[in-house]
């Protein structure tokens, strides 16, 4: 599908674009521009700055510095909903229709046509079936968005998208969710809608995708514009180099705690929980870290909740010490000695309102109450004190709120509250997300010296060089499936490429019904 597309005119254009969070510099002065009937892609590893990039083109961000050109007019759109009205459209990964809504509402929700202030439903089911006949979409205009399958739900989208005359249309992991051949039509569509001279930006962790159906690269690393490529003109190594770096040698040298000589701590078989975990099997010794990283969507998190019981998992078996255990709740892991640091701390991990003492002794309250309704509180002050030290944790006082904690702060206190119950295995799950360098330092500190204490941990992250960090050994999560297993020192970009790939090895074997 790639073209020369030298000759076009560019539609979007950003110039020295800078954008900062407290402690992260997310977008350092980056280039980027767009040509009129192309798509692009736009290529980084997780937290390389593509998200912040486009969420400050359609105004969901609004940037530090930088200049931002939309058909060749300076512009700073103060939200995503001036920019769609202004032709500039974003279809996220997590879909955004209302499920109980007929498509043809979703389509036209927000700019439904009106006589004489009413509104025509006739006016709009004339315009549907425009789009329908335009660009060869077969959808019933008054089907409900809950029967309907995920492709046909990316098609909706995309029709609201050209219903308001998209001249842009961002494409956030496009093909998540989809099989080969679902994934085969949303090419075609792409494929007339630049036929039609609407651009695509196009964001991706799917190499064989870019070089399938993309004009030019633009690669993003730490927040800089690394390199923008004709498609035609470069390969799948160079590519992973740009997104990569160099090799990745600031590892520190570190002795390994694990005790292989040991039964293994816990030991997961055959676990399945559909769509997003498929037979997983592996163990974990005592002090051992094991690093689990794949791409987003990839099942790292439904993997992390099913061992947690948050989840119950559809098969398998899972024995920690030997004994087989049903983990049918969370409250059978934290008695089988499992606690898990979630993905999102704000929403799952604390309770934002609580003092901070309260959210450290809340697992282990039954060991602060002497009869119900009766708790120690000078003995859970003693004990947060205890922990606050102990990882350091920042603060004016254990009787500060939550909410008011730095990020990073805030999952020293979910750490805190977890090692409180003396679990025998700890998962963090994304456990650096959202904190600054400084911050995702100490807990990398923390991991390890578990470890030398003999807690065994499961690290999950999507950032690979934190998982070769801090792990012993590093398993590689694909569509739900282990593709890969490497030992400490194993190289940034294979591990990478096991994670790519995977991914479109998987599409390649899918049935489809």
């Amino acid at each position: 599908m790639n073209r020369d597309t030298t000759g076009s005119r560019l539609i979007l254009e950003v110039k020295e674009l800078s954008k900062s969070f407290p402690g992260v510099q997310a977008l350092d002065r980056v280039d980027m521009d767009v040509r009129e009937g192309e798509v692009h892609a736009l290529l980084g590893e997780n937290g390389s700055g593509k998200s912040t990039l486009t969420k400050c083109i359609v105004g969901a961000y609004q940037k530090d510095s930088g200049t931002i050109l939309y058909d060749g007019k300076e512009t700073s759109f103060s939200s995503p909903t001036e920019s769609f009205r202004q032709g500039i459209s974003v279809i996220y990964q997590e879909r955004s229709l209302i499920p109980k809504f007929t498509v043809e509402q979703n389509i036209f929700l927000g700019d439904e046509m009106q006589v004489s202030g009413l509104l025509s439903e006739k006016n709009m089911r004339k315009r549907f079936r425009s789009l329908c006949e335009s660009y060869g979409f077969d959808l019933s205009p008054d089907e409900k968005i809950f029967r309907l399958g995920v492709a046909q739900q990316k098609v909706v989208e995309i029709m609201k998208a050209l219903s308001r005359n998209s001249r842009v249309v961002i494409m956030d992991e496009p093909t998540a969710s989809l099989s080969k051949e679902e994934s085969d039509h949303l090419f075609k569509i792409i494929s007339q809608l630049k036929s039609r001279g609407i651009s695509i930006l196009y964001i991706t962790h799917i190499l064989e995708e870019v070089f399938r159906i993309t004009d030019r690269i633009t690669v993003l690393r730490d927040g800089r514009k690394v390199s923008t490529l004709n498609t035609a003109e470069t390969d799948r190594e160079e590519i992973v180099n740009l997104m990569v770096g160099e090799v990745f040698h600031d590892i520190e040298d570190i002795s390994s705690s694990a005790n292989y000589d040991l039964p293994p701590v816990i030991s997961v078989k055959n676990v399945q929980k559909l769509p997003r975990v498929r037979d997983i099997s592996f163990e974990v010794n005592p002090g051992e870290v094991l690093g689990i990283t794949g791409l987003t969507g990839s099942g790292k998190t439904e993997l992390a909740r099913a061992i947690f019981g948050a989840e119950k998992a559809d098969s398998g078996e899972i024995t920690v010490e030997g004994k087989r255990v049903n983990l049918s709740s969370p409250v059978d892991a934290i008695n089988a000695g499992i606690a898990l640091i979630p993905e999102d701390r704000k929403s799952d991990g604390l309770i934002m309102l609580f003092e901070v003492f309260k959210n450290i002794t809340l697992p282990a309250i039954s060991d602060f109450t002497v009869t119900p309704g009766l708790i120690l509180t000078k003995k859970e002050y003693v004990k947060a004190n205890e922990y606050r030290e102990r990882l350091n944790i920042r603060l004016a006082s254990i009787h500060q709120q939550t909410k008011f904690l730095s990020g990073g702060n805030q999952q020293k206190v979910v750490i805190a509250k977890w090692l409180l119950t003396s679990p025998k295995l700890l998962i963090m799950d994304e456990a650096t997300q959202g904190i600054d360098v400084k911050a995702k330092s100490e807990i990398y500190s923390i991991v390890r010296e578990l470890a030398e204490n003999g807690f065994s941990v499961i690290f999950i992250s999507s950032e690979v060089p934190e998982v070769q960090r801090v792990s012993d050994r590093i398993l590689v999560i694909a569509d739900g499936e282990v593709v890969g297993e490497f030992k400490r020192g194993a190289r940034q970009d294979e591990i990478l490429k096991k994670a790519l790939s995977g991914k479109q090895e998987h599409l390649d074997n899918q049935v489809v019904s």
